[in-house]
């Protein structure tokens, strides 16, 4: 059994469970929905910055350069809405088109990278070019419409929860063979 494989079973298990939060944080109340979406992407962000950061730095294996930028660009952008959120509630419809267009690239690349050390090549590439559409969406139309905005992004983190379970289970099940 792979060490890396029986871990990430879990890490794609709490990455579907926050994005199952933040959808509820939306649908609740879509319209209000903005300033604490601010709150809760930029301590995300900073949270997953870090730890990407920190097991980069840790494991140094493979592409772990690729992996620090990540953190790094994860930890400032974190930074940056955390101090700022109600300018950052303003801006948050083209700074989420950012992120998600950023982390579709970055899963585009991984994904022209990884050969068959990922178990579900198809899923990463989906996961890539549905956040590139979805980012580029945001990014260009970021101020009109922001509660139409706001439910895209639920609708978009239950897509990714979902696809965050799927590749659980398939660890999961790895790990067990």
């Amino acid at each position: 059994m792979n060490h890396s494989v029986s871990k990430s079973w879990g890490v794609e298990t709490l990455k579907g469970l926050l994005a199952v939060i933040l959808a509820i944080v939306i649908f609740a109340h879509p319209g209000k929905a903005l300033i604490t979406l601010a709150i809760y992407l930029g301590i995300l962000a900073l949270v997953a910055g870090i730890i990407i950061t920190v097991r980069a730095l840790y494991r140094k294996i493979g592409a772990w350069q690729m992996w620090v930028t990540q953190g790094v660009i994860n930890m400032l952008i974190g930074l940056l809405i955390v101090a700022y959120p109600k300018t950052s509630a303003s801006l948050l419809i083209f700074v989420m088109g950012l992120w998600i267009t950023l982390f579709g690239i970055i899963q585009l690349i991984s994904y022209m990278q990884l050969h068959q050390i990922q178990p579900v090549r198809s899923l990463l590439l989906l996961s890539a070019v549905l956040s590139i559409l979805v980012g580029g969406m945001l990014l260009f139309n970021p101020f009109e419409g922001a509660v139409l905005a706001t439910i895209v992004i639920g609708v978009y983190a239950v897509l990714f929860a979902a696809s965050r379970f799927y590749m659980a289970w398939l660890y999961f099940k790895k790990q067990d063979a």
